[in-house]
């Protein structure tokens, strides 16, 4: 079978087998017409014969992700006698990909989705009718989770979520240790987070910490501030915080206080990084923290094992130690299908095996999030062999940031304009106040926030 890849992470060699289970459209008929549901788990269950068919599916992530996908599509492709050509990059190279597929109507059928959906909104088929008639079984997924892929203003589901996600530190206590530094607690504020900095730069003479996402932790700032407060709405229909640039400005000056002292690796190490946690310092020993997304975390801790580095977890610092969190669990990447795709019903039928097989997520193991599937999470915690010490790490954090009260009000919305936002947030104003463009936070918070009112208003009149 001829197979499409794009824009690898590394020269790393990806081949895998294993097999999977889908099902005949045939028999989806009078499952569903039957008033049951599409269950890929009953042991009766009747595959689909899709000989001669053929499905395309893209992705973006680690090295350990495309392994494990592969092997999930050759399960798949095993059960049902299906062909998909596949295609998988980084998460920068991803979006370039995607954009120039979409401006020349070339989308595949089947495409990983992040929480920007509202972004491509016209590219995605809703997911109700397949809900609905049972094509998609989501009777094992809660309400809760199955709502955070849900267009709110017309209730139309973009997707299914591959897990629940957050983000969150990583670090390595042997520099802690060495450095003698406190180790993060979930009450850790900023102040903590800049004297370990300060700390473990001056006695290792490397960044503390290099790969960050700006406007992420910017965001969570803004909600820490003040009760109520948060970066968007709820409902991503609008900002949140009166549009007071005092957490901007406070968050921009410390960060660019540890980036001029060495504490952060400056902007060009960030650049070269990108957004492969595996080749972070952190994996060789060379720094001692990382933000990441909890679901990156077995990648990031598989490369750092090679060099008999062990990581732990720890939550996003806080700006008071009894404050709003700022944090929030939300889906992470989701299954979409393409509104223009031919083949709108296997493409559900993929997806539904995808979220809902234990055998394949025995293979997939939440490495892209923890399984919002209750069967499935059930299983892989009764499986010794899958849930070992780095992926109780991963389910204890997400229960740690669940229980915060403060999560339900952290908003995990992406509008339309955020990513366009997001984009001058760091190039233009922390990049700026880096390169001297603007005297202090203060000054480039409210330049950035007038910009951010511009854009904000160009995509409400585009709507």
């Amino acid at each position: 079978m001829k197979k499409r890849v794009f824009a690898m992470l590394m020269a790393a060699a990806m081949v895998s087998t294993a097999v999977v289970p889908v099902f005949a459209e045939e028999a989806a008929e009078e499952t569903t017409e039957a008033g049951t549901v599409n269950d890929v788990n009953d042991p009766n269950y009747q595959w689909p014969d899709y000989s001669g068919e053929t499905l395309n599916f893209m992705w973006w992530g680690s090295d350990t992700r495309h392994q494990k996908t592969i092997e999930v599509i050759e399960m798949y492709e095993e059960l049902t006698g299906i062909d998909i050509e596949y295609e998988y990059a980084d998460g920068s190279s991803y979006w370039t990909v995607f954009q120039a597929k979409m401006a020349g109507n070339e989308l595949p059928d089947v495409f990983q989705m992040g929480n920007n959906w509202a972004t491509y909104y016209d590219t995605i088929e809703p997911l109700n009718s397949y809900i609905d008639s049972g094509i998609i079984d989501t009777s094992s997924i809660n309400e809760a989770m199955l709502a955070t892929t849900v267009n709110n203003a017309n209730g139309d589901v973009t997707g299914i979520s591959n897990g629940a996600n957050a983000r969150c530190f990583a670090y390595n206590p042997a520099i802690f240790d060495e450095c003698g530094v406190p180790y993060p607690t979930e009450n850790w504020t900023w102040d903590d987070f800049a004297a370990a900095c300060r700390a473990i730069t001056e006695q290792t003479g490397n960044p503390a910490i290099t790969t960050v996402e700006y406007n992420s932790l910017l965001f969570s700032v803004v909600t820490q501030w003040k009760e109520g407060y948060n970066f968007y709405a709820m409902d991503g229909s609008d900002f949140a915080f009166e549009g007071d640039t005092e957490p901007i400005a406070y968050f921009m000056n410390l960060y660019n206080d540890l980036m001029k002292e060495g504490c952060i690796g400056d902007w060009g190490i960030q650049n070269e990084i990108g957004q492969n946690v595996e080749a972070d310092w952190i994996a060789y020993g060379d720094a001692a923290m990382i933000m990441l997304s909890s679901n990156q975390f077995q990648a990031l801790s598989n490369a750092a094992s090679e060099n008999g580095i062990e990581l732990e977890l720890c939550t996003l610092p806080k700006v008071s130690a009894d404050g709003q969190s700022g944090m929030v669990v939300r889906s992470s990447q989701q299954l979409s299908i393409y509104s223009k795709s031919e083949k709108k019903e296997i493409a559900a039928n993929f997806i539904n095996f995808f979220a809902n097989s234990i055998e394949a997520n025995k293979i997939l193991n939440c490495e892209r999030g923890v399984s919002i599937n209750s069967a499935v999470l059930e299983a892989l915690k009764a499986d010794s062999t899958l849930t070992d010490a780095t992926t109780a790490k991963v389910y204890d954090i997400i229960d740690l940031i669940g229980s915060m009260e403060d999560t339900k009000n952290s908003s995990p919305a992406e509008p339309t304009a955020n990513e366009e936002i997001s984009d001058v947030l760091k190039k233009e104003y922390a990049q700026g106040l880096y390169n001297g463009s603007y005297e202090n936070g203060e000054e480039a918070a409210e330049a950035f926030w007038a910009e951010a009112q511009e854009i904000w208003a160009k995509f409400e009149t585009q709507e």
